[in-house]
């Protein structure tokens, strides 16, 4: 009896042995693939009014990571009437769109800034550079430093202020201010007024680089300087525009009977021809 009893178990235990060797191995777990990195943020180039240089990513809806001064602040999004309201780290960064944005100091426990910001743009898609100093169809390329004192108006310095604010107003399209700063009260551009604006109707933009005046030449009647500009823009069309040349000016010297008119610098005329671009 004992002995059928253990032959009994033994068969039993054998049975388990063989069912445990009959059932089928579970298969490995395949790992689980890895999340896509995240696209790094696209980067975008401010130029402020004041020469300094944003650049600032959006790496979520309610982050901005703007370089400021070679120095990089993690802004977060704040309440705003319009646009989009970064704050953080002593700045208000406000932009409205991707193309336009106001950095402005933002002081301890403030919300919003109270400081009057500055201005920045990012270029347009497409924009057209100017050719660099001392390449073709660039402006020549004086390493003489230019004087930051104070000029004179009457002076040379002067002279290239005018240049400088009558391609201002041109990129403005403010055409009747810059008519305005030719010699005769405009007549000497060859125009009328009218006609002066439409001469430009062409241009989707219309840039300018101004260099270093000449000197003063003339006698005792009227005075005369040159002044280098490189001109660069676009057409409607969308072709660029490059052209090179000088801006002459002309004043009456102080001889009796001038008037203050006649006394600053006016646009005598201009010799501009196409150019390499950029």
């Amino acid at each position: 009896m004992a002995n059928l009893q253990h032959l009994a178990a033994v068969a039993a235990m054998a049975g388990l042995g063989l069912a445990a060797c009959g059932k089928p191995q579970e298969q490995a777990k395949a790992p689980e693939p890895a999340a896509p990195a995240a696209p790094a943020a696209t980067v975008t180039v401010y130029a402020c009014d004041d020469g300094r240089t944003v650049r600032a990513s959006y790496p979520n809806p309610d982050t901005a990571v703007v370089e400021i001064d070679g120095k990089s602040s993690t802004l977060k999004i704040a309440i705003s009437a319009s646009g989009a309201r970064y704050t953080g780290d002593g700045y208000q960064w406000w932009t409205k769109g991707m193309s336009q944005g106001q950095l402005s100091p933002l002081a301890a426990g403030e919300d919003i800034a109270t400081a009057p910001g500055v201005n920045c743009k990012a270029p347009e898609a497409g924009a057209v550079a100017p050719p660099p100093p001392g390449s073709p169809g660039g402006l020549p390329d004086d390493k003489t430093p230019i004087s930051e004192g104070p000029f004179t108006p009457d002076g040379a310095q002067g002279a290239a202020n005018v240049v400088q604010t009558y391609y201002a107003l041109l990129g403005d399209k403010k055409y009747q201010q810059a008519w305005n700063l030719w010699s005769d009260g405009g007549k000497a551009s060859g125009m009328t007024a009218q006609a002066f604006a439409a001469s430009f109707d062409k241009y989707e933009s219309y840039n300018a680089q101004i260099g270093a005046p000449g000197a003063i030449e003339g006698g005792a009647g009227s005075m005369f300087v040159t002044v280098p500009v490189v001109i660069y823009g676009k057409l409607k069309t969308g072709a660029p525009v490059h052209m090179k040349g000088d801006v002459n000016l002309r004043r009456v010297n102080d001889v009796p009977g001038a008037t203050d008119e006649q006394r600053k610098w006016h646009i005598a005329d201009t010799a501009l021809k196409p150019s390499p671009g950029g």
